[in-house]
Order: structure tokens, then C-alpha cells, then sequence
């Protein structure tokens, strides 16, 4: 088949470079190559131009992960054993983070400007089918630099962030991520109004069950959880319930879905596309899409579905739809229409 045109909904490029691979995105590497940095671990290498042309990518959600110091403590606290944080002492935090991971960026579409569009609008998204370039949408994950009064976020927008979600695996100002208890808070509730007038894309990938129904009882808006996957198929924290996938499609919006087998609950693509059909046999082929989590998972120890190691592979899920006897409709809507829908609903 031609090739599909993809939207993933979320990477972590600049995390995966400045803190464990020291990658060019603009050459081609394999899934352990890269020069260990911070992190001082061979890490996963999932990301680059090559492959995401090779892949059919058309535009990938692009991240800025900054915790602050507080919030890395909490983890620390709460999940000895699941990271060795002592290889985490060279890492930058907060707002200081964030600003390098801005500029990284801001360097990347300059020297790349022939290859990259940066994706700030609906005008910059409506370029991307007549040209051979890949869009590049910044997203914010985890804004706990962002102050209570958002003078901060407006900086941010400012300079070309048009996607945010308000948690990791924490808490902050704004409401409580998958590891923690607590809900959406009284800044969580103007950060809401704020992304809808600003026109940024909200996602609720992270949120804990409190926070995401606080956040349901207030959107107005089309949302994204840019990456997770069905609860009903693995019973992992990070996933969505039956009723929240229900919820996310009444606001219009989408589900991506995580190409991590710890979500997924199995290491193969058969695996994977069980999700895809989970979602559209319970709400229909217009909330489900691709969010891949790619260039996020650095530890050796984390693996990847053979065939689907990194942004080249797509064609290889698109093989396991067609299999399946999902429709060129479906797969369309899948591999690009539905995110299309959402970033023209809430982008100027």
C-alpha cells in the first residue's frame, strides 16, 4: 500500500538527547546506538528524521519533560524500586530544564528548517500534506514549573507550545498524577479555561482517576490522553477504564495509544492492535489514534514490541489492521484523521 500518513501523539525528543542518547535526529541510528549521558545508560534510541520518514510520519507531538526537585523527591519516596535515581543526580529540574529543552528545540528547526515545521497554528498544520517536511508540535508534559498564575505558560505559548498536560506521575499545583492520590485543584480549574483561550490541546495522559474526573465535569472542549491504553485488556495504573475511554470520546476527543508492552499486557503487535480494537468496538472509529510514547523509556531494561522498536515501524501495525479487516476508513481515521480533527478543533 501507498504509505499512510501518521500523527503520533507523543515523544520526548529532547529529553531522550539531552539526557541519554547525545543523538543528530537528522541520522539514522538503531535502537541501542547513542552516546550515554546524564543517565549513564545505553538508552533506548526510538526517534530520528530518517525514521520517522520511513515510517510515514507526517507530524509528531513532541515533549518537554521538567520535573521540579519536590516532585522528584516524592517519586523517590514512592518507588525505590522501580528506577535507580542515583543515576539522576546530573539532571537539570524545573523551569531551569524546560528552558534548555525550549531551546534545544529551537535549535533543532534551525538547523533542520528544510526537513522541520514547527506546528503552531492551524495554518502551520494545513502546510503539512504539500510539503515533504515533518511537523513538530511542542507539548508540555508534567508542567510543574508553570506557576499558579500561568505567567509562565504564557511564556511558553509564547514561544511555540501548543499542547500541555498538567501531571506526571505526581502532584503540583494543578492536580495529581497516576502515582499519587489528591484531584484537580483551584489552579487546575483556571489552567482549563486557560488552555481552551489560549488554543492549546489538552491532554490528560498521567492524571490520576480523581483528577481526570474533576476534569471531565469541566471540559468544554475536545481533550486528548496522548498516551495510554485499555484497563479492561492490562490493569496498569497509566491505563483508562471502560467509562473514562466513554468519557474521553464525549468530549470529541481521543485516545492515543502507548507502544509499550507494560501497557499493552504482551510484547507483540497482535497485542498491541487488541487495544485498537477494544476502543472501537466500545465507542467507534473516531477516538482512537497513535501515541506511541517514543524516545520517553531510556533504561535498558525497557523493551519495545518486535517490529515496532521506533518511528519506522508504523507500516508494520497498518500490516496487523489490515489483518484484521479494519477498514481503509478506519485506518485512515487511526493513523491521522482523528488527531487531525482535534488539533483543527483547538489550534488558531
Amino acid at each position: 500500500m501507498d504509505k499512510q500518513f501518521i500523527i503520533d501523539l507523543h515523544t520526548d525528543i529532547a529529553s531522550n538527547v539531552l539526557e541519554a542518547t547525545s543523538k543528530d535526529i537528522g541520522k539514522r541510528y538503531s535502537l541501542h546506538e547513542g552516546t550515554p549521558k546524564v543517565l549513564g545508560v545505553v538508552a533506548n534510541n526510538n526517534v530520528d528524521l530518517p525514521r520517522l520518514r520511513e515510517g510515514g510520519v507526517k507530524l509528531v507531538f513532541t515533549s518537554i519533560f521538567a520535573l521540579d526537585k519536590k516532585s522528584l523527591d516524592e517519586l523517590i519516596n514512592l518507588e525505590q524500586n522501580e528506577y535507580n535515581f542515583e543515576k539522576l543526580k546530573g539532571i537539570k529540574f524545573g523551569i531551569e530544564a524546560a528552558n534548555e529543552q525550549l531551546s534545544f528545540y529551537k535549535n533543532l528547526f534551525q538547523q533542520y528548517q528544510n526537513q522541520i515545521l514547527p506546528v503552531k497554528s492551524k495554518a502551520d498544520f494545513m502546510q503539512l500534506t504539500n510539503t515533504k517536511k515533518i511537523g513538530f508540535l511542542i507539548h508540555l508534559e508534567g508542567i510543574d514549573y508553570i506557576d499558579k498564575n500561568l505567567r509562565v505558560l504564557d511564556k511558553f505559548y509564547d514561544l511555540g507550545a501548543r499542547s500541555l498536560a498538567m501531571t506526571w506521575r505526581n502532584r503540583n499545583n494543578f492536580g495529581s498524577g497516576n502515582n499519587v492520590s489528591g484531584g484537580l485543584t483551584k489552579a487546575g480549574k483556571m489552567l482549563i479555561n486557560k488552555v481552551r483561550d489560549l488554543g492549546m490541546i489538552f491532554d490528560l495522559a498521567h492524571a490520576n482517576e480523581k483528577t481526570f474526573w474533576d476534569v471531565i465535569k469541566l471540559i468544554d472542549f475536545p481533550i486528548i490522553v496522548s498516551h495510554a491504553l485499555c484497563k479492561t485488556l492490562c490493569d496498569n495504573s497509566r491505563n483508562l477504564t471502560d467509562d473514562q475511554i466513554k468519557a474521553v470520546g464525549a468530549t470529541g476527543g481521543i485516545l492515543g495509544m502507548a507502544a509499550i508492552p507494560d501497557y499493552i499486557g504482551g510484547k507483540t503487535l497482535e497485542d498491541y492492535v487488541d487495544h485498537f480494537e477494544h476502543i472501537i468496538n466500545l465507542v467507534g472509529n473516531d477516538y482512537v489514534a497513535f501515541g506511541t510514547d517514543f524516545d520517553g523509556l531510556v533504561g535498558p531494561e525497557d523493551t519495545f514490541m518486535d517490529g515496532f522498536t521506533g518511528s519506522d515501524g508504523f507500516p508494520n501495525v497498518i500490516k496487523i489492521f489490515q489483518k484484521r479487516g479494519f477498514s481503509g476508513e478506519t485506518i485512515e481515521k487511526i493513523c491521522f484523521k482523528n488527531a487531525e480533527r482535534i488539533i483543527l478543533s483547538n489550534l488558531k
